[in-house]
């Protein structure tokens, strides 16, 4: 199809803003006005930006018909090279306004791999009594005058400024020159506004490079991730994960060829892929039976030797390594001796020692994804005070201050250097979902990048010539809560589900209703639903700090959730339909919270006394004091309340801890690291998820006895949990399906002119 060049569509598009805009209508009930680029619905009004309009619009003239995607952007950006991730934003931005359910679409359909349709009912607008309060330049009501004419046919302004004296009524001749010389004048605005509209624009854009094509790079089952580039540009090393997640091992593809190569195998699980300077070496991480290991994989021979020990895994899935440009050292993050905080190390590889180049403030996550700089001058990283709660931070390759660029406090998953060294490309929910921004060292506020806009991530950045190639994954899931029939092989039921991550659900006590968190409203927040899966509620309303861990009480209706509010998370109490009261507050992070079995207690992690522990504080004293020594994650009281059962964030296993204080021992292997959620103190023992079997089973810790409760039908994902009724009958899990990870690549460079 031929398109027209980029100045032309300016042009048009300017010249589009002086011609009569579409008609108003109605579209499933909200009242569409694209002259305002907004919809309105009763008292409630959303307004949209001009291309979510006009995607809107594009689906409209076809309604309950198929558009494909090619057609949706040949109709919206014409003789633009936009990528796709653009318009799923748009859609995106449309469904949140109409609060539209993808899984159960009102509005807009997604039709995979095709395109989209409007599945709203059409209908015209009534004609307003006034229309003169809401249009600034009311058009005539005849719809055979041609584009061209109208510019030209735009009536005599009705209310002119007050004059000292009060003109006689003009001739018909007279009021002819009034009219062709206010039509004229008209024509010169226009004329005035496109060339503003095009010198604004190209002043704004300088120099700045248009996405030119953006291509899938990896489609294979499974899951690619971590992309990257050689130093000259033709060739990704990525992690290759197996569709069952038993084996991870990196892998080699040429860009511009369809062949891959595995250039790792053994019993290790492989990530955080970095090219030596030269091309000939990669070096990774990995974590083997044996414990983990920095490796040195040399390409011509294909052999690997482990170069150093790191003390700990850190957040490695995020990117854990970056190699000097002048192929000297690696730098990593690992925790200083006992510090529960994570630093930034480097490591010389001509005598294999590190040291420390940064030292984040006690209690924090830490600093982590540290990246060389093209030049080799600067290290950038995140510095979190909780895993959700990050900024952008540099630091000299050197060591010393630290400079901070952002101050969101939100999550940023991982990050790359710009070619010039003069910006970082990092990617984060900071406008919802994660999708990748650039953050200039000047300072100035992060902007969004043109590709990657939604669930976008892991971003690698090579520049050859004047092309400059951005890899990142993107991923997709259906997301279901599901009801497990204990000691019965009938298939699981789907309660509710969407593409929005519901996960960790919490019986209410009566066990007609549930609690989750979902991002089904742009920002995790905590939802309810009957057990049926009717009467899907919002229960917080946080929009934007990450908010989920939902515990409901035993005795009452009352939910506690964890929430990022103000840079650090703390513990919320809400009853349905109340407002959130926070519980704890201070300079740490609360998270993970339950209820005691009577609710006057409240269990959940902290890191106020300078490292991850479990705490309790009572509800009248509101006076937090610790519980355990060492790590302690989704703490639960035993049903006689003797015990508090807990595992731990980077271990296997099931602990207690007497509830007066005492030896803490680990009674169970299982949950894996990981799948600290799945699982539930209950009057019967422990409920767990049993990695190894991928089934659920029940502990008695009087008798030692291990039953099978019900065997799964593929592994549920991580970071979730699971929730059961007292008499465990009734169990409720999260469920991942249809789930993939793929690399994305993009080109950007000069306009075609």
């Amino acid at each position: 199809m031929e398109r027209k060049s980029p100045n032309d569509n300016d042009l048009l598009e300017a010249r589009g803003n002086c011609l009569k805009p579409p008609a108003p209508f109605i579209a499933g009930g909200w009242l569409v006005e694209p002259e305002l680029n907004s919809l309105r619905r009763g008292t409630v009004e959303r307004h949209l930006e001009p291309k979510v309009m006009k995607v809107l619009l594009a689906l409209a003239e076809h309604p309950n018909h198929v558009v494909s995607k090619d057609d949706l952007m040949t109709a919206v950006w014409p003789g633009t090279f936009v990528s796709d991730d653009v318009l799923t934003r748009c859609i995106s931005m449309l469904r949140r306004a109409t609060r539209d359910d993808p899984s159960r679409p009102q509005f807009i359909q997604t039709i995979p791999k095709v395109g989209y349709r409007l599945v709203a009912a059409i209908e015209e607008a009534p004609v307003e009594k006034e229309p003169t309060q809401r249009r600034l330049n009311p058009q005539p009501e005849t719809s055979d005058v041609s584009p061209e004419e109208m510019v030209t046919a735009i009536p005599e302004i009705a209310h002119l400024p007050a004059a000292t004296a009060v003109p006689e009524p003009a001739s018909t001749s007279t009021r002819q020159v009034h009219t062709i010389w206010i039509a004229a004048a008209v024509t010169a605005l226009c004329l005035l506004a496109i060339t503003a509209f095009l010198i604004l624009r190209s002043s704004r854009n300088g120099s700045r490079d248009v996405v030119l094509r953006t291509l899938p790079f990896t489609s294979q089952a499974g899951e690619q991730l971590q992309p990257a580039f050689s130093p000259d540009g033709g060739l990704l090393a990525y992690v290759g994960r197996s569709s069952d997640g038993s084996s991870q091992h990196l892998f080699l593809k040429r860009i511009g060829a369809e062949q891959t190569q595995q250039i790792t195998d053994g019993p290790g699980q492989d990530f955080s892929p970095t090219w030596a300077p030269d091309g000939k070496q990669i070096a990774y991480l990995s974590q083997a039976p044996d414990g983990l290991g920095i490796f040195l994989l040399d390409l011509a021979n294909h052999s690997s030797r482990r170069v150093f020990v790191p003390q700990e895994i850190t957040h490695w899935e995020e990117g854990g390594l970056s190699w000097s440009p002048d192929g000297h050292s690696l730098v990593f993050p690992d925790h200083p001796g006992s510090n529960p905080s994570a630093s930034i190390f480097l490591l010389d590889l001509a005598t294999l020692q590190a040291h420390e180049l940064t030292r984040p403030p006690d209690g924090w996550e830490g600093d982590l994804t540290p990246a060389f700089s093209p030049d080799g001058q600067r290290i950038a990283f995140t510095r979190a005070s909780e895993t959700a709660i990050r900024d952008l931070f540099w630091v000299a390759s050197t060591g010393g201050e630290v400079h901070p660029l952002t101050h969101d406090r939100t999550y940023i998953d991982s990050l790359a250097w710009a070619a010039d060294a003069r910006s970082i490309i990092f990617s984060s929910n900071r406008g919802g979902k994660s999708a990748l921004w650039r953050m200039s060292l000047k300072g100035r506020e992060p902007e969004r990048m043109p590709m990657g806009t939604e669930d976008a991530a892991q971003p690698a950045i090579s520049r050859v010539g004047a092309v400059t190639s951005v890899a990142y994954t993107q991923g997709s899931a259906v997301w279901s809560i599901i009801e497990v029939a204990a000691g019965s092989d009938t298939e699981p039921r789907a309660i509710v589900s969407s593409t929005q991550q519901d996960s960790a659900p919490s019986l209410a006590p009566d066990g007609r209703r549930f609690a989750f968190q979902s991002q089904r409203s742009g920002f995790q927040e905590i939802w309810t639903a009957n057990v049926d899966g009717t009467n899907l509620q919002q229960l917080t309303h946080q929009s934007g700090p990450l908010t989920g861990s939902p515990a409901w009480a035993h005795t009452r209706d009352q939910i506690l959730f964890d929430s990022r509010v103000g840079g650090h998370s703390h513990i919320f109490a809400i009853s349905a339909g109340g407002q959130a009261q926070q519980l704890t507050s201070g300079e740490f992070n609360d998270i993970t919270p339950r209820w005691s079995n009577n609710d006057t207690t409240v269990y959940f992690r902290s890191n106020r006394g300078g490292r991850w522990q479990v705490w309790r504080m009572d509800m009248q004293s509101r006076q937090p004091e610790p519980v355990t020594t060492e790590d302690g994650i989704v703490p639960q009281p035993s049903a006689d309340g003797k015990w508090i059962y807990y595992t731990r964030g980077g271990e296997d296993g099931l602990w207690r801890v007497p509830a007066g204080g005492g030896t803490e021992t680990r009674v169970l292997p299982q949950p894996a690291a990981g799948y600290w959620g799945f699982w539930q103190a209950m009057p019967r023992g422990i409920l767990y998820l049993d990695v190894s079997e991928r089934a659920l089973r029940l502990y008695d810790p009087t008798t030692g006895a291990n039953s099978l409760v019900a065997r799964l039908r593929r592994m549920p994902p991580q970071f979730a949990g699971l929730t059961a009724s007292a008499d465990g009958h009734r169990i409720l899990l999260t469920d991942e399906a249809q789930a993939g990870r793929h690399i994305t690549l993009t080109e950007t460079g000069p306009a075609p002119q």
